[in-house]
Parts: C-alpha cells; structure tokens; sequence
C-alpha cells in the first residue's frame, strides 16, 4: 500500500488594478507571489490599458461591480485565503468591500493582511485619489497585518507635511507612529536620508533602516515587486526582519538588471529578470 502526502500550495487573495501593457500592479504581483510558491487569487479593482507613469490617454476603468460579484461567488463557496493583500482600490465602495472581506475571512481563517496604502508618490496623490479615500485608507490600514507606504503615502496616512529628505531618527519616528496608530508593522519604502536611500520598519516594537544603494534608475512597480516579495517571504514564515533585507536586496537587483538590459523606463521594472534568484530563497523556508 503506497502512502502520498498532499502539499497545500498557500493561496492569496491579490485585490490590484490590471495594466494591459508595462509591468504594475497585478503583473508584477502574480509572477513574483507564484515564483515565492504562492498561488494568486487575482481580483482587478480596475482596468487600464497601460500602466499610467509615462503614457498618455490611458484608459481607466475601475472593476467595482464585478468585483462585488466575485467576492459573493467566493462567499458561497466559503473559500478560505492564506494571505490577503490589496493594492489600488479604484473607489470607495471598494474599500468597504475589502474591509467586509477582510472581517469574514478573519472568523474562520487566520489570514495575514498586507496593505499597500496606493494613494501617491513623489510628493502628491495620485489623480483618483481624494480627500474622502485618503480618509478611508486611514481606516483600512487598521486591519492589516503589514503596511507598505512609500514616504508620500506615510506623511498621507499620518496627516503629515510631505518631506523630500529625512533624518533616521525623523523617519523611525514616522515608522513607529505608523504602527502604534494601525496596529500593524510597517515599511517606508524609497526613503532618502542625505546621500543615501533606506526601507524603515517597525515590527513589534523593533524599529530599524535598511539601506541600499541609490541606483541611476526608478521605474514603475518597484513598490509593487517589494510589496509581493514581502507577502511571499512573511506568508512562508521568514522571519520579519530577513524579509526586509531580502525583499529591499531583491528590488535593488531587479533595477539593476532591468537597467542593464535597456529596457524602457516606461514599460516598468521586469520581476522576470531575478526569477531564477528568488527561487533559489525558497531554501530559506524549505519549499
């Protein structure tokens, strides 16, 4: 009699706006979650023909009643989620519709919640972004498990004047209010400090840098690449803090390599190229 044991592949529910061409969102998120061994349960809050740094007259198309049909469908079906992880939300009846699936997963499954706050970059929000979803996002993020802001989404959340350069002390502070107001830990991507470039975190009262090196290059979906390497790496049980390091080594070689390669700034930063690099980490947690 021959015996075979079942692998359960962890699933996450992936709640991320669908670009048709150039590399954001859901198609940076989907490979890298799967190359980290995780199955992807893609819901598009919206759809837009290219991925909007560089491009003009992109269409825009935001996904809320299809994705209030998925979510039902998925309630009758009483699946069940390793990991949520949600990105742009095209709306505010969105935001209710994640906190809902969020609320229901959480009385059966024990879900790890990671929320990219996508509100703006480089100073201001993004064009569909306002006053009353930046509110709402306050709220969200209270249910996570991880958030992943970049400065200009930290200083939104905290009500903050944006800053264009930082002390270590000012942004672990910020990094400590983040997850004493959220409950959550937190990552502040793309931070300037001086003449060099870190990720702040906070995790369980352990506040610290990462630093890296400041490459001549920045393309669309980094955030995103990190953001999915993290979910990967803490929904495979990596300690915290080597997901960081791992997560902020793995972006800095995935600029590299897309820069290297003469890729086009506009068509977004190729998670493809360190593939074969991030599968070698599952060794880290022995899948």
């Amino acid at each position: 009699m021959c015996c075979s044991l079942v692998f359960m592949i962890p699933t996450c529910a992936a709640f991320h706006d669908l670009c048709c061409y150039a590399k954001s969102s859901l198609t940076v998120v989907i490979p890298t979650l799967e190359v980290l061994g995780v199955e992807v349960c893609p819901l598009p809050t919206a759809l837009l023909s290219t991925q909007t740094d560089g491009f003009e007259r992109y269409h825009f198309e935001e996904n809320t009643a299809s994705l209030e049909k998925i979510l039902k469908h998925w309630e009758y079906l009483e699946l069940g989620f390793d990991a949520i992880y949600t990105g742009f939300l095209g709306s505010h009846e969105q935001v209710e519709l994640v906190m809902h699936f969020i609320e229901r997963q959480r009385e059966k499954h024990r879900s790890l919640v990671v929320i990219d706050p996508v509100l703006g970059d480089g100073g201001k929000p993004y064009a569909p972004i306002d006053d009353k979803l930046i509110h709402e996002m306050r709220t969200l993020v209270r249910e996570a498990d991880l958030i992943t802001p970049n400065t200009t989404e930290a200083a939104l959340l905290l009500d903050r004047p944006m800053q264009k350069d930082f002390s270590k002390e000012e942004i672990l502070s910020w990094a400590k209010e983040l997850s004493e107001r959220t409950g959550s830990s937190v990552t502040i991507t793309s931070v300037p400090i001086g003449n060099e470039h870190a990720v702040a975190y906070c995790h369980k009262e352990v506040c610290s840098l990462v630093f890296y090196e400041n490459l001549a290059a920045s393309y669309p979906g980094c955030g995103d690449l990190f953001a999915s390497m993290m979910t990967g790496f803490l929904v495979n049980k990596v300690p915290f803090q080597i997901a960081v390091e791992k997560s902020v080594e793995y972006s800095s070689l995935a600029i590299d390599r897309t820069l290297k390669a003469g890729y086009e700034r506009r068509h977004g930063i190729s998670p493809s190229l360190i593939f074969p690099s991030l599968i070698e980490q599952r060794s880290l947690y022995g899948s």
